[in-house]
């Protein structure tokens, strides 16, 4: 009896184990990665790694703003299976070394291009699957393809009907959007290799894709630019354009491929190769990028009974981690903003793709808690840039500067690692690299130093850029007071008060200037004219804002705190109607003029706290949490522009958000999870819970931190990352009527 008794616990403690284990696995299973596909999110649903080099994903063949990811719901044609993806950008490029199985042999009738555009193929949703790290699809023509990836190295598996040719096209030519070639190679190496490369002008005004093909069967080729011709065994073509046909002969449907890229040779593709993926087991792949995945979702385990809840913030988060994208090849190689080929060692990894206008706001600070290695490693990839280009990064791509947007937005990521205690860098370097920055006369940072403001009839979207250059200039100023330097300290905190100079007391709003110093007529605040006025992407209700540095100071110009608080309630009430012929596309997701859609309106939500009604940022909060993030492929009512649209969800979700990452303190808004746990190291935990009786318990009636009531309405940096609990006692009244 007791051998038995020993055997059932061991059975049950096997099975808890299962249980336990199946669980632990689901956090994957919540990503839904069409989430954004649809609308104007411009998100793409293929195979990617965390972080990683290669965004396996299909494309459609339509161009366009909403097809700038390369893929979009609505359509129901699929041209490629490219490599590179932008997650969320309202401008395309990428998606180089363009793939696609087909049932075809080349008709001699028929040229190159025309061989490609007939094998684009149909398909069904119902017949596509994705999930972190995997990818699938059937075509109606019956050829099934699974895509799988390593950080570096895409993995492809084709299953062909049978009594079909077994072939593959290649495209090295066809441009995207911006993109367009300059310069195509394709070298068959031997029977089953293939490499080449891909330059290219477009966002990125010089962009290289070095790569090596393997086949897991030997392989028969055909290439060229208008005509097909037989490719042997060491011969390559070099052109302008090329386009390539495989054909894997009929001795068995099923077809294994794998690619790496590199931006500086072909020795760093086939090391990216050797060191990653030098087997033939795509469960293996597939199952190590979910892991992967796995791994850095569970550093945030929220708990809910609404599983459509967890999918729209596992997938926020999943999003979130798509970029920056790992630039360094396997031999530490990467091209530069000089054109040169520069490295990196072995301790460290360059990063690409820095959306530092959109970032900089809550996802780079995202990164600060869960990303602390990767941090210290972008903030070296920024000063790579510097060393290479001489300033900071504005808007980097693929190694280039594209100069896109505004601001010098690197700054703020840089001086809050500094701040937040991630110091594997050179301060001084940094903070020099800053002053001559902001030094350039770029976007009229001229008129900045020199008047205070930048004149509208001078510079192109001048009251934003006046707004976040004097922002950029108080992270520049946190950083001398922390480097000890106060001269510089006290004349950089005094320019960072530039904004008021813009402040029209008798509008309430942020207006152009001239240089004469007269405002620019006529004006309306519900103008815009899409980045061809005074503002970006926005008009002046949205605009008027962006001052995270000074906020006191801001309500002290609205007259106090009443006056603020009933000016910007009236942002969230009035008529969401836009007025001029060629207003911005980005001002979506609208309640009122307030524009969830873009990344200006992220941090206004939560400015009631400031004024002394936080009850009505919780109101707002969770209406936008609620009515515009959806598990859809419609699910995001603007640009996830490279995490950040996500990672407001997951600050706001869990409830707090960095109005001033710099700052080092998190508002505190109002959760939508009972129980969210932050992994903050090894062995520390930060809980936050809160008593989610129902979609109505949305207004804080107290908070305790660590079992202390709290007396404010945020908690800073170096409380979440010691540890501890969050605790929010919430009702279904705002606080001001629950009081009567």
């Amino acid at each position: 009896m007791k051998n038995y008794t020993v055997v059932f616990c061991c059975l049950f403690l096997l099975c808890l184990g299962c249980r336990n284990h199946e669980k632990e696995l689901k956090i994957t299973e919540y990503v839904n990665p069409f989430i954004g596909t649809g609308a104007h999110g411009h998100c793409f649903p293929g195979a990617a790694y965390p972080f990683g080099a290669i965004q396996l994903s299909p494309d459609n063949p339509r161009n366009g703003w909403d097809w700038s990811s390369g893929y979009h719901y609505s359509d129901s044609i699929i041209s490629s299976f490219s490599h590179t993806h932008l997650s969320g950008t309202g401008i395309g490029d990428l998606q180089d070394i363009r793939f696609l199985p087909v049932l075809n042999k080349p008709d001699s009738n028929q040229s190159t291009i025309q061989y490609i555009a007939s094998n684009y193929a149909r398909f069904s949703h119902d017949n596509e699957q994705a999930e972190p790290g995997y990818y699938k699809v059937k075509f109606d023509n019956g050829i099934i393809t699974e895509l799988s990836v390593t950080p570096r190295c895409g993995f492809h598996y084709y299953q062909y009907p049978s009594h079909t040719t077994h072939g593959l096209t290649v495209d090295l030519t066809t441009a995207r959007n911006w993109d367009k070639p300059v310069e195509c190679c394709i070298k068959k190496v031997n029977n089953r290799t293939l490499e080449g490369y891909r330059k290219s002008k477009g966002w990125a005004p010089d962009q290289r894709v070095y790569f090596s093909i393997e086949f897991s069967q030997d392989v028969e080729v055909l290439a060229g630019k208008n005509k097909f011709e037989p490719l042997q065994n060491g011969q390559k073509i070099i052109s302008d354009s090329c386009y390539v046909w495989i054909n894997f002969g009929d001795k068995t449907d099923k077809i294994l491929s794998k690619i790496s890229i590199s931006s500086a040779n072909f020795e760093g593709a086939e090391a990216n190769l050797q060191k990653e993926l030098p087997h033939w087991s795509f469960d293996k792949v597939k199952r190590d990028a979910k892991q992967a995945w796995k791994r850095e979702l569970s550093k945030i385990k929220a708990e809910s009974p609404d599983e459509s809840q967890l999918s729209i913030f596992y997938t926020a988060l999943y999003h979130a981690y798509l970029a920056p994208n790992l630039f360094s090849d396997a031999n530490g190689n990467f091209k530069g903003p000089d054109h040169e080929i520069h490295s990196v060692d072995k301790r460290q990894k360059q990063y690409t793709v820095f959306s530092f206008w959109d970032t900089f706001r809550a996802a780079h600070p995202l990164f600060t808690i869960t990303q602390k290695k990767k941090v210290g490693d972008m903030v070296h990839s920024m000063l790579k840039h510097y060393d290479a280009y001489g300033l900071l990064p504005v808007w980097e791509l693929a190694g280039n500067e594209t100069n896109c947007m505004i601001g010098y937005h690197s700054i703020p990521v840089m001086v809050e690692a500094y701040l937040k205690g991630i110091r594997d860098f050179d301060a001084e370097k940094a903070y020099e690299a800053m002053k001559k920055t902001v030094a350039s006369d770029r976007g009229g940072m001229n008129y900045f130093r020199e008047l205070g403001y930048i004149p509208c009839d001078r510079e192109n979207e001048s009251v934003s850029k006046t707004l976040e250059y004097a922002y950029d200039y108080w992270c520049i100023a946190q950083m001398a007071k922390a480097l000890n330097k106060e001269d510089d300290y006290l004349y950089f905190l005094k320019k960072s008060r530039n904004y008021a100079h813009l402040f029209d007391k008798s509008t309430g709003f942020m207006r152009g200037k001239t240089a004469a110093g007269q405002w620019k007529t006529p004006f309306s605040p519900l103008y815009s004219n899409h980045r061809d006025d005074e503002y970006t992407e926005g008009n002046a209700w949205q605009y008027s804002w962006f001052v995270p540095q000074d906020i006191e100071g801001l309500i002290h110009l609205h007259g106090g705190p009443e006056a603020f608080c009933i000016k910007l309630d009236s942002l969230f009430t009035i008529p969401s109607q836009l007025e001029g012929e060629n207003a911005s596309p980005d001002i979506s997701g609208l309640i009122g003029q307030y524009a969830q859609g873009n990344e200006p309106s992220h941090h206004v939500a939560y400015l009631f706290n400031y004024a002394g009604q936080p009850q009505k940022s919780q109101y707002y909060l969770n209406k936008i949490m609620t009515e515009l993030y959806k598990n859809t492929p419609e699910g995001l009512c603007g640009n996830e522009d490279c995490g950040q649209m996500s990672a407001w969800y997951v600050f706001s979700a869990m409830g707090f958000y960095p109005v001033n990452p710099v700052e080092g303190k998190y508002q505190l808004g109002t959760p939508l999870f009972p129980k969210v746990t932050l992994k903050v190291g090894p062995e520390k935990r930060f809980v936050i819970t809160a008593n989610k009786e129902n979609d109505k318990f949305i207004y804080v009636e107290k908070v305790l931190l660590n079992d202390k009531e709290l007396d404010r309405t945020w908690i800073t940096h170096d409380e979440i990352m010691e540890g501890g609990k969050l605790e929010f006692t919430l009702t279904d009244k705002p606080t001001e009527e629950k009081r009567d």
